[in-house]
């Protein structure tokens, strides 16, 4: 697979649709949940004096490092399909 500007660009949109999606739906139906995960990731930022202890910088950064991971993996996954699409096209055409 050749990494163009264009693929990549079209594979970071679909990537940032399906994690967009995806993220609105668990914040909807888990909004607690959802909270504190936001309340680790900003370093226990409440409305007031930041909370920061050893459980917000421990679970935030497993929590991120998870999302960056499935974002990784999404990016990938988005790149093969743009990539299948653009085949699909003559090369003339592509």
């Amino acid at each position: 697979m050749k990494l163009t500007s264009s693929n990549f660009a079209n594979a970071f949109a679909l990537s940032t649709v399906v994690l967009w999606l995806g993220c609105s739906a668990i914040v909807a139906l888990f909004p607690e949940p959802a909270r504190i995960v936001t309340r680790w990731w900003m370093h226990g930022l409440k409305m007031g004096p930041y909370a920061i202890d050893f459980s917000n910088f421990l679970w935030g950064g497993i929590t991120l490092t998870g999302a960056a991971w499935i974002t990784g993996y999404v990016l990938g996954w988005s790149l093969e399909v743009v990539e299948k699409k653009r085949n699909k096209f003559p090369k003339t055409l592509a």
